[in-house]
């Protein structure tokens, strides 16, 4: 047996308690910071030793005084510091698990008023690609949780909390397509998605993807459409999307910007891997009922589509604005490379190498 220490249920022998003593470091205590007991607090001591690799296959909790003989339970692909890795999470997760809000009741559905017909169909559309974007999420990061060594605890248990902010808002944009009767409309063009469900290069890889390209975009439509909300339903729907969205693209900055710090070389390779996944975003932007439904809802309706459309043109702009920049700050400058078609939405001309 692994512990040769244990004695069959009802021994006559007194307890030899050997398993008292097994620790890697006896007396470290816990301090509540301004936050409380958080999860970043419990890093003292040994504790706070955070490997470069963690190897340990059998979910052994990091710290614990490991025992011989243990069983593997199954393989992480992802067992280094650097692929996934991100000094804020413990901090995010605490923020996620204290801000968590519920659809059901928080969200003022009683002021979700009917619109015009046009109006009403075209939130509807909008909030079935959201919300199809959201069960994606789901998928991506459920898939990949059981690939990232639970060494790093921190991580996994912040990603845990977006795959629940991602089920919410699959949940509250699924709502407001039905409340006024609308219903859900056409499904996306998918590219994107595809994309995302397929990526298989690495996690890091696949959180770029996920919270910088993909994220970037959503983010911004959030933000556009909580500014030009048709109900004060809406814009309590979007504000509170928007800020679980900031969590997430947070991690995504953070993360990429220490593995481009400790990947020699990473930097290039990320180059190379964002000019094909860039080609997909393009492919789904060609399909225009996106820009249209957005524009109407803008626009406030069909009537003054083109204003809408002037107010989609900006937000096209903005989101790869906000791309180039939080890739710049986490090490990638894709100024130089951007692809063609989106170096156009900003009126640039560049190529892409």
């Amino acid at each position: 047996m692994a512990n040769q220490n244990v004695r069959a249920a009802g021994s006559s022998e007194p307890p030899a308690l050997d398993w008292m003593s097994r620790t890697l470091q006896w007396g470290t205590r816990v301090r509540p910071d301004k936050g409380g007991v958080t999860l970043g607090a419990l890093n003292v001591g040994i504790y706070g030793d955070i490997p470069d690799e963690w190897d340990d296959m059998t979910r052994m909790p990091r710290g614990a005084f490991p025992l011989r003989g243990v069983p593997a339970i199954g393989g992480y692909t992802q067992r280094r510091k650097a692929d996934l890795w991100a000094d804020n999470a413990a901090e995010l997760y605490e923020e996620a698990i204290s801000r968590g809000w519920v659809p059901a009741r928080d969200v003022p559905w009683d002021q979700a008023m009917p619109l015009a017909e046009d109006v009403e169909l075209a939130m509807a559309q909008v909030c079935t690609e959201l919300s199809q974007e959201a069960s994606i999420e789901t998928e991506v990061l459920s898939g990949w949780l059981q690939e990232l060594s639970f060494g790093y605890h921190e991580i996994k248990l912040f990603l845990a909390t977006e795959v629940f902010d991602a089920g919410r808002h699959f949940e509250l944009f699924r709502k407001r397509a039905l409340i006024n009767g609308a219903g859900l409309r056409l499904e996306s063009p998918g590219q994107v998605n595809r994309m995302l469900l397929e990526s298989r290069a690495g996690w890091t890889e696949t959180s770029i993807l996920l919270h910088l390209l993909r994220g970037c975009f959503t983010q911004t439509v959030y933000r556009y459409c909580a500014a030009y909300a048709p109900t004060d339903a809406d814009a309590f729907i979007f504000r509170g999307a928007l800020q679980d969205k900031a969590r997430h693209l947070a991690y995504g900055m953070q993360h990429l910007r220490y593995a481009i710090a400790h990947r020699p070389d990473f930097d290039e390779q990320v180059q190379r891997f964002m000019t094909g996944a860039e080609l997909s975003v393009t492919r789904d932007d060609a399909d225009p009922v996106l820009w249209e439904a957005l524009a109407i809802v803008f626009g406030r309706g069909i009537r003054h589509m083109d204003t809408g459309m002037n107010v989609v043109s900006r937000m096209r702009q903005d989101y790869v604005r906000t791309y180039l920049d939080r890739m710049k700050w986490a090490g990638i400058d894709r100024h130089a490379r951007l692809l063609p078609a989106f170096a156009s939405v900003l009126g640039l001309a560049t190529s892409a190498a």
